[in-house]
């Protein structure tokens, strides 16, 4: 069991949001004209497009694309209608995108890798991967477990501890079961043999944020770009890849507390429905690296706690595959 969710985190949650590679979520549209603004190969954008995000206003999946909605504005030539549609770890918003939208380059979904590629392994889906096309990775950064500055656990030693010492008793809450967030703790319980108990606020990180503050749960999982912006709360172990953010770079991996093979980040980025003309994915694609690869934008995103890191697709597409066909056995025996 130990080297099956080992193997998870090695290869199934190090995935990243990306654009129109070939494989699962690849995009099969005609770069002809079409009547939205495609002639030669070339998309011109002559239409505001709408930003489906499948997380609350303040998460921080939605601060992400309200920061970035300007600079993608000017490199787009249009502009962003950002609309939010909360509930069902992101679901219930990614069916939304996909059901009571036209494929035609105007409307995008902007989410985390739950909704689209993690929750579909459940069966709890009526969409798949595939019905998706990934167009371009916005950031990559370390999960966390944290906690509030006034909980007597202060350090990570003392969790693990409490958590050996009584199972089932240690609360943690993420946005919804099956999820990156989830999986990031509950692999490396599993993987430990140790027991503690998962609390899902479907609605969005805000709101495990707000709960962890409140004293409903102990702690919960959260990004990097979520705790940066949070003063009253502090990172216990970091889950994922070390931080190269000066101020976490003392939060302690597993790795650092003798646990290896337990490495989860999280992921955000754009995506549009499988049936998009390939010449608007690529489009979006490029406004998307020109904003990211921007130094002004990029100093300006990381001190409002966004580090962003931009992907392109053939490669991270391939690599999603890939994932999925590791997690799935995983998510069947976390059950």
């Amino acid at each position: 069991m130990k080297k099956l969710f080992s193997l998870l985190l090695a290869s199934a949650l190090m995935l990243s949001l990306v654009s129109c590679g070939g494989g699962a979520g690849s995009n099969p549209g005609s770069a002809a004209s079409t009547g939205n603004g495609v002639t030669d190969g070339e998309f011109k954008f002559t239409q505001p497009i709408t930003v489906v995000v499948p997380f609350k206003a303040g998460s921080a999946t939605d601060n992400q694309i309200r920061l970035m909605q300007s600079d993608l504005e000017d490199a787009l030539g249009t502009t962003l209608v950002i609309v939010n549609a909360e509930g069902g770890s992101g679901t219930i918003g990614t069916t939304e995108f996909l059901n009571n939208y036209k494929p035609d380059g105007y409307t995008i979904l902007y989410t985390l890798a739950t909704p689209v590629v993690y929750k579909p392994l459940s069966g709890d889906t009526a969409y798949t991967y595939d019905d998706l096309t990934s167009v371009a990775r916005t950031s990559s950064q370390p999960m966390y477990l944290i906690m509030a500055d006034s909980n007597p656990m202060s350090n990570a030693e003392d969790v693990l501890q409490y958590i050996k010492d009584n199972p089932g008793k240690f609360t943690y809450s993420h946005v919804g079961n099956g999820g990156n967030g989830h999986l990031a703790f509950a692999s490396f319980l599993v993987g430990e043999g140790l027991q503690a108990t998962s609390v899902p606020y479907p609605g969005g990180t805000a709101d495990c944020y707000t709960a962890t503050m409140g004293g409903e749960v102990d702690s919960c999982v959260y990004g990097e770009a979520d705790l940066l912006a949070r003063e009253d709360a502090h990172g216990v172990i970091n889950l994922g890849s070390p931080s190269t953010v000066e101020s976490l770079k003392d939060v302690p991996t597993l790795a650092d507390l003798g646990y290896e093979g337990y490495e989860t980040n999280n992921m955000a980025g754009f995506f549009y429905h499988k049936d998009t003309p390939a010449s608007a994915v690529t489009a979006f694609e490029q406004a998307v690296q020109t904003v990211l690869t921007n130094e002004e934008f990029v100093t300006r995103a990381t001190e409002a706690g966004f580090v962003p890191s931009f992907g392109t697709g053939a490669e991270m597409d391939e690599q999603s595959t890939k994932s999925i066909e590791v997690a799935t056995p995983v998510i069947e025996a976390m059950g």
